[in-house]
């Protein structure tokens, strides 16, 4: 049976596509290799981002050092992991830190269920692009269009937001409104997710936890040909102990099997029987693995109860898909934020060739880093 997960997936392809053909006159196309962009360019919003300049701008103006130090900050964060995932991936067996964030399971992609995958993309790109084209407003620079994107392989596949600052001013614009321009956009995302984050660990979350019941955790599904599925333990069986002593929560449960090693034998006992089990090594680090997945089961089994866990798990991804876009868009990579951030720094502090040498040698090296970490998760 198909699932609604899988409808929604190619309800979004049809209608990208069907929105690609009957706009096509309007769409501008850019190609590389089998891939392109399709840009359909608008005025909505741009409206919008005027009344929010003009009426906060003393806010904004005062906002414009902190942003541009946290765009800087995070670079050089983003920067040291990226290196030091490198160094990992070639001196040990830790998986790749970069990976394809996409609504499906396959190997090298980090999987988000659709639904909150699509939510949390156009929560991100109306935050994101909307601050590039508010602080551009602040300093009085045109912002020519807004507008969607999506990028295919023959079919329409992910959909995307821009907004059009008129690049010609912009780089006539002092080095600071620059930067504040540039760094708006990564730097909202990260303050959402940031604050997303506290509101979950403070509000959110001390409220749900009273929406289970502490008396067990169920199995909610089980990996292919893992020892628990050859054990005989299946969907929905309810796990109460783990090798004599008794499991009443989830984080229990894995807190218990922290310390475990491959070969070694874990016993659990069911509300039915008890099942002796052999773990064995994950194929991707060596750690020792059962191949079950668990949830506390609710203690409110009502729609209101799941819809309010459903919210709460939405925001828990939306608060880690801000943070990973924002910190990726501070790469200093090519024409990407952080790319341009770096540009415009080295161009205030150097010449302007040397500048230009400088980006360019960074963005490949970081490209290759990039490139060979999404290619070995694939592998």
């Amino acid at each position: 049976m198909i699932s609604v997960e899988t409808i929604g997936m190619i309800a979004l392809l049809a209608i990208l596509s069907i929105l690609v053909v009957v706009n096509r006159r309007k769409i501008s196309f850019s190609r590389f290799f089998i891939f392109y962009a399709a840009m359909y360019r608008t005025k909505r919003g741009l409206a919008t981002m005027d009344r929010l300049a003009n009426k906060y701008r003393w806010l904004w103006t005062k906002l414009a050092t902190p942003i541009i130090i946290i765009g800087f900050l995070g670079m050089g964060l983003v920067v040291f992991d990226l290196i030091r995932g490198a160094i990992m991936l070639l001196t040990s067996t830790a998986p790749p830190s970069v990976g394809v964030v996409l609504p499906f399971k396959a190997k090298g992609i980090f999987y988000v269920p659709f639904f909150y995958w699509i939510i949390s993309i156009f929560a991100i790109l109306i935050i994101h692009e909307g601050m590039h084209g508010v602080m551009a407003r602040v300093y009085n620079l045109r912002v020519k269009n807004s507008g969607l994107v999506v990028i295919g392989a023959i079919i329409p596949l992910i959909p995307g937001a821009f907004v059009e600052p008129d690049e010609r001013k912009l780089a006539l614009a002092p080095k600071k409104q620059q930067l504040a321009v540039y760094a708006a956009g990564p730097v909202s995302n990260i303050v959402t997710g940031a604050l997303l984050m506290l509101l979950l660990t403070v509000a959110v979350a001390p409220w749900t936890d009273t929406f289970y019941a502490k008396d067990g955790v169920v199995i909610t599904e089980l990996a292919e040909g893992a020892p628990a599925q050859l054990a005989g333990l299946v969907p929905g069986d309810k796990i109460i102990g783990l090798n004599g002593q008794v499991v009443n929560t989830a984080e229990e449960f894995s807190t218990q099997l922290k310390d475990a090693k491959p070969g070694d034998t874990a016993i659990i006992r069911t509300t039915v029987e008890s099942k002796t089990v052999i773990l064995e090594a994950t194929p991707d680090n060596g750690k020792a693995r059962l191949g079950v997945y668990v949830d506390n089961p609710l203690k409110y089994n009502t729609w209101w109860a799941k819809t309010v866990l459903w919210i709460e798990d939405l925001l828990v991804w939306l608060a880690l898909l801000s943070l990973g876009v924002g910190l990726f868009n501070l790469v200093p990579l090519g024409p990407i934020d952080g790319g341009r951030m770096l540009l415009t720094g080295l161009q205030h502090v150097t010449h302007h060739k040397n500048a230009h040498m400088i980006w360019r040698s960074v963005s490949l090296f970081l490209f290759a880093i990039l490139i060979t970490q999404v290619f070995m998760a694939f592998v």
